[in-house]
C-alpha cells in the first residue's frame, strides 16, 4: 500500500509538469523575471536566458562597492559588473535594488543613510556614479564593446523598507527622505530612468516594529514633496495562498487613488512559495508551489490594466538552505539544478523552454533525491555531506 501511495504522488507530479496551454502566456508588457537569492554562475545565466527570462532583480550593495569613501578608495565595481556582464552576454537585463549604507556613513547597513545633508548628499553621489556606470552610455558599455548593451534603467529604492530587517526602525518620513534623494539624483544622471518605490512587505508579522504596507505608503504620500522623485511602487506579496494577494494590492492602488497617483504602476518584485510542506505560512509543498504561483501569475496577468501591474520576478531561481525560513524551498529548481513542479508552470508564462534541465526525482516524503555517494549506495559519505550543508 504504501508504494502504491508514493507511486500514485510520483504519477500526480509528472501530469502536474506537463506544459500548460500556450493561452497562458504571459501577455505583451507583463514582465516575467527571475529574483534571484543567491549569486549565479554562468551556466545559470544560460539556463535562465532559454528559460525566457528577460529581466533579472539583483541587489546592489553600496556598502559592498564602497566600503570606504571614494576620497580616499577607489569604488569596487567588480562584483556587479560580473553579473550585469553575465546577463547582457545572455541577452537579459539587470533590476537592480540598491541598499545597503556602508560603515562609514552608518553603523548598519540597514540605516538609511538620511540623518544629515552629508549622509543624503553621499547616497545621492552613489547613485549618480551607478547610473553613469550602467545607464545608457555608461562607463561599463564603453569598457566592454563585445557585449550587447542592455542599460540599466530601472532602479527599486531599498527593499522591504518596512521591516526590521532591511530598517533598523521602520519610518516612512525618513524613508520618504532618502527616496527624494535618490529620484532627484538618478533623474538627473539619466531623465529617463525610472526609480521604484522599494518592495514593500506586504503582511509583516510583528506590527509594531513593522509597519503594514499600506500604512507605511500612506505615511510616504503624507511626507509631501515625493511623488515627482519615483515613477513606480514595489509590493511583495508573501501571503498563504495567490488569492489573499488580491486585497493588499487594493489596498495599495486606493491609498495610491486617495493621493492622486493612479496612474503609477505598480510591481510585484518579489513573489513566492516554497516547496516544503507547511513548515511555515509561505510553504505549500511540492503541488501547492505550483498552483501557487500559476494562480498568482494569472491572477496578475488578468488584473494587469485594472490594477497596472508592470510586472512580476519569482522569489526564487534554486533552492538554497540557511537564509530564511522559507528560501531553502522557494526555488524553481533544487540546489543540483533539477526542476521542480513550479517550474514547468513558469516556464508556461515566460515561453522557455523548459527541457533545458533535468526533471527531479523526490522521495516518498517530497524531498530532492541525491546520488548515492560515491563507492557506496548508503554510505557514510552521503551522511557527512548532509550534516555539513546543514551545520554551515
Amino acid at each position: 500500500m504504501i508504494r502504491k501511495t508514493i507511486s500514485l504522488a510520483a504519477t500526480g507530479l509528472a501530469l502536474l509538469a506537463l506544459p500548460a496551454p500556450a493561452a497562458a502566456l504571459a501577455p505583451p508588457g507583463f514582465i516575467v523575471g527571475i529574483s534571484p537569492q543567491t549569486p549565479a554562475d554562468d551556466v545559470d545565466y544560460g539556463l535562465m536566458a532559454r528559460a525566457g527570462l528577460q529581466s533579472l532583480r539583483l541587489p546592489l550593495n553600496w556598502s559592498n562597492v564602497e566600503d570606504r569613501s571614494p576620497f580616499y578608495a577607489e569604488p569596487d565595481w567588480s562584483g556587479f559588473d560580473h553579473s550585469v556582464a553575465l546577463a547582457a552576454r545572455h541577452g537579459m537585463r539587470v533590476f537592480p535594488f540598491v541598499w545597503g549604507t556602508p560603515a562609514w556613513v552608518a553603523p548598519e547597513q540597514r540605516i538609511e543613510p538620511v540623518r544629515d545633508g552629508w549622509a543624503r548628499r553621499a547616497w545621492a553621489s552613489f547613485l549618480r556614479r551607478s547610473v553613469r556606470r550602467y545607464g545608457p552610455y555608461g562607463d561599463f558599455w564603453r569598457e566592454n564593446p563585445e557585449l550587447p548593451a542592455y542599460p540599466i534603467r530601472a532602479w527599486e529604492i531599498w527593499n522591504e523598507q518596512n521591516i526590521i530587517t532591511f530598517a533598523a526602525n521602520p519610518d516612512p518620513g525618513r524613508y520618504a527622505r532618502l527616496l527624494r534623494a535618490a529620484g532627484r539624483a538618478i533623474h538627473a544622471a539619466d531623465p529617463g530612468a525610472e526609480v521604484i518605490l522599494g518592495g514593500l512587505f506586504g503582511r509583516p508579522l510583528q506590527v509594531p516594529p513593522n509597519v503594514a504596507s499600506g500604512a507605511f505608503l500612506n505615511g510616504v504620500y503624507r511626507a509631501r514633496r515625493v511623488k515627482r522623485f519615483f515613477d513606480g511602487v514595489a509590493l511583495h506579496p508573501y501571503v498563504a495562498d495567490a488569492g489573499a494577494m488580491r486585497p493588499q494590492i487594493r489596498n495599495l492602488r486606493r491609498i495610491m487613488g486617495i493621493h492622486h497617483d493612479a496612474g503609477t504602476p505598480l510591481y510585484v518584485t518579489e513573489l513566492g512559495w516554497g516547496s516544503d510542506s507547511f513548515q511555515t505560512r509561505w510553504e505549500r509543498g511540492l503541488l501547492g508551489q505550483a498552483r501557487e504561483l500559476d494562480q498568482a501569475f494569472a491572477m496578475l496577468a488578468a488584473h494587469r490594466r485594472t490594477w497596472r501591474v508592470a510586472g512580476a520576478w519569482w522569489f526564487s531561481w534554486a533552492d538554497s538552505g540557511r537564509l530564511c525560513q522559507f528560501c531553502d524551498s522557494a526555488g524553481l529548481l533544487t540546489e543540483r539544478r533539477e526542476a521542480k513542479p513550479a517550474w514547468y508552470r513558469f516556464i508556461t508564462w515566460t515561453g522557455g523552454d523548459s527541457d533545458v534541465v533535468p526533471r527531479a526525482g523526490f522521495d516518498e516524503w517530497g524531498m530532492p533525491e541525491r546520488p548515492p555517494a560515491s563507492g557506496s549506495a548508503e554510505g557514510p559519505e552521503l551522511v557527512a555531506e548532509e550534516v555539513e550543508g546543514h551545520g554551515d
